[in-house]
């Protein structure tokens, strides 16, 4: 990689964005360790801090790109493009749709109350809510808008893809199960940056974000049992390796049909 004089600037900020974002993530973690559990004091407190973290998330990504001279217009929310940003939980609502239309076809299931949830909607839509925001702010703000001049589109959309899928693996460790969120995280976060990519606006990427959460773990289709409702398969032979794989050939397939849909450069 050949690196400007311009760029140098730029790899130094970028060095230090990673350092200060880890920070935030660090700082994120232990609020919502110390004040954990669904009634109003700690949720009140750690969505404080949340949302306190969002706030230098922004500021950072925005001071930053300016510096470098890079497309800070993606991180504006602009209320003409309400219609775009509505467009964000329309895909996440098709994508889950589709999903569990294909798994309906070769597993029948049914959707059905679950009387040992233990989510309280309002919290959970505050806190993915404000979770998806600083998560996106995170790493495709500045981190995306930077990689794309120092190594490139397709480096980049890879680089952050990978480091989007790494983030998530320490819950989890080397696992079987860890791989496979990593590896589903890794596919999401394509998806996400190809929505920046045709709307030029973060904020479609944080409704499609929030909807697939709200949707995937609130609503329960992630089928771990703990959402709201929960699934019922008529039978209990499933292969969990067929779950993964059609949950990534229909992300990608979204992925690529954006991306396949040309607008300007990010």
């Amino acid at each position: 990689m050949s690196i400007t004089q311009q760029n140098k600037v730029l790899v130094i900020h970028f060095i230090l964005y990673l350092l200060l974002g880890t920070l935030i993530w660090t700082i994120n973690v232990l609020g919502q360790i110390s004040f954990h559990g669904n009634v109003f004091f700690p949720f009140f407190i750690r969505s404080l801090i949340l949302a306190g973290l969002l706030v230098l998330s922004y500021y950072l990504n925005d001071k930053f790109a300016k510096k470098n001279k890079l497309n800070e217009g993606i991180l504006k929310f602009k209320s003409e493009f309400i219609k775009k940003y509505f467009s964000g939980s329309i895909l996440g609502f098709l994508l889950i749709a589709i999903m569990w239309g294909i798994l309906y076809l070769i597993y029948p299931l049914e959707i059905l109350k679950n009387p040992g949830s233990k989510i309280v909607p309002v919290m959970d839509i505050v806190s993915y809510g404000l979770g998806s925001i600083l998560e996106e702010l995170l790493f495709r703000g500045f981190l995306l808008l930077a990689s794309v001049r120092l190594f490139g589109k397709t480096g980049a959309i890879l680089l952050v893809s990978l480091l989007f899928g790494l983030f998530h693996l320490p819950g989890f460790g080397l696992t079987k199960q860890g791989l496979s969120m990593a590896l589903t995280t890794f596919t999401m976060s394509l998806l996400f940056i190809a929505v920046i990519h045709y709307t030029e606006s973060i904020w479609t990427a944080v409704t499609l974000h929030i909807t697939l959460n709200l949707l995937l773990h609130t609503l329960g289709f992630d089928g771990a049992g703990n959402g709201i409702f929960r699934i019922k398969f008529a039978t209990s032979n499933i292969n969990g390796l067929f779950f993964t794989l059609v949950y990534e050939i229909v992300v990608i397939a979204f992925a690529a049909v954006i991306f396949s849909k040309e607008r300007k450069e990010i």
